[in-house]
């Protein structure tokens, strides 16, 4: 959620940013970065950004708010998402240097403001990655209870963190590659669940029935802000992307499109294949398990644990220098 809440005095900054920044930043790069980050890499890590747990979550939360009305909800989301996401390729476009907002601030406002904007994204990356880290242990323990014990869980926490850590250290490219499976690994799920929901959709579920409150609706849309945010991660690592003035504004806008086709054909299978989505708890698995079977409401739920786990976006570290 700090995610969305850094979203906030970004808008405000981008108002100003006209009048504080007239033309394009052209400064030296200092930092002897390796521009090892191509046009489809950072694609990948923009949806990596925004793809998280919200998706698993809120189709169940949004139906049992305004029904069949939350496929207009996630469509009304992605829009004014996309206005914020502009906002940010627009500014993206005029920097070559690493820092993303935190940059932006500091030419803006000055160091003040670049000090809070960086402290909070970077507690927020530490934080969700400990839990991250922690949640990892507790789904394994699942498999293998003693996972939990006083031995084996800094033991595991510890060969994570080493493990992403020597992936970064072996260079940029090899981190693009990692970060690249990772999108991957998000995706196969998500279009296999998609692919295979499309042929049991009941197309009576998708009657819209009374307008639902204003407030219900909006409390949706402000509800599903949290599946779409993570996109100002793509922004971080710009010192080590190739052409980034052009690339990073085209990244986040294909991501965007990416994400809100995806989150709209899950929602469309969820509504039309599982009559008890406002109840649910899992309502992925749960629908999963009526047109794929047990194994593969199962598959789904633990293919959801690994995505939460260990393939988030804060798992992943960038701005190595050689």
């Amino acid at each position: 959620m700090l995610s969305a809440f850094i979203c906030g005095p970004i808008i405000i900054f981008v108002l100003h940013l006209k009048v504080a920044i007239r033309h394009r930043v052209e400064k030296p790069l200092k930092e002897g970065l390796v521009r090892g980050i191509r046009r489809w890499d950072l694609v990948a890590i923009t949806i990596n950004g925004i793809i998280g747990a919200g998706i698993f979550g809120l189709p169940a939360k949004v139906f049992s708010l305004i029904g069949s009305y939350s496929l207009i909800a996630f469509g009304v989301c992605a829009l004014v998402v996309s206005l914020i996401i502009l906002c940010f390729a627009e500014v993206g476009s005029r920097f070559k240097e690493t820092g993303g907002p935190y940059l932006y601030a500091r030419e803006a406002f000055g160091a003040t403001a670049a000090f809070e904007i960086g402290w909070l994204m970077w507690l927020a990356r530490l934080t969700a990655f400990a839990a991250n880290c922690n949640l990892l242990v507790n789904y394994i323990s699942y498999f293998q209870p003693q996972a939990t014990t006083t031995i084996w869980r800094p033991f595991i926490i510890v060969s994570v963190v080493v493990v992403l850590t020597g992936i970064n250290v072996v260079g940029v490219r090899q981190a693009a590659f990692v970060s690249n499976c990772f999108t991957i690994g998000k995706l196969i799920p998500m279009l296999i669940f998609i692919a295979a929901g499309l042929f049991f959709l009941n197309p009576h579920a998708y009657a819209l029935g009374p307008r639902p409150p204003t407030t219900a609706f909006s409390q949706s849309v402000l509800l599903l802000i949290y599946a779409f945010t993570g996109f100002e991660m793509a922004a971080i690592p710009v010192g080590e992307v190739r052409d980034p003035q052009r690339y990073l504004p085209r990244a986040l806008i294909i991501a965007i499109g990416v994400v809100a086709l995806l989150y709209i054909l899950i929602q469309i299978v969820c509504v039309g294949t599982l009559p008890e989505l406002g109840q649910s708890q899992k309502p992925l698995a749960d629908a999963a398990t009526r047109f794929l079977g047990t194994a593969g409401g199962a598959c789904h739920h633990s293919s959801r644990k690994f995505i939460i786990v260990f393939l988030h976006p804060t798992s992943q570290s960038w701005s190595r220098r050689h």
